[in-house]
C-alpha cells in the first residue's frame, strides 16, 4: 500500500483517488475510519471519508 502525501489516504493506486496527490512507500502506522461524520479522531485529522490512513508519511 501507499500513502498520499497530502490526505495521508492508503491506496494501492498510481494516484491518490481522494485528493490526486503524491504517494510515497515510506509512511507508518495505519488508521481505520468507519463513519468519519461522527468520528472524534477523523474530525481531529481533518479526514472526511471513511477508508484506510497512515498515521505519519515521509
Amino acid at each position: 500500500m501507499l500513502a498520499c502525501k497530502k490526505c495521508m489516504f492508503l491506496t494501492d493506486q498510481d494516484k491518490c483517488p481522494l485528493c490526486g496527490g503524491d504517494l510515497s512507500k515510506e509512511w507508518q502506522g495505519m488508521l481505520v475510519i468507519l463513519d468519519w461524520e461522527t468520528s472524534k479522531v477523523a474530525e481531529h485529522m481533518g479526514i472526511r471519508a471513511n477508508g484506510k490512513y497512515a498515521l505519519k508519511v515521509r
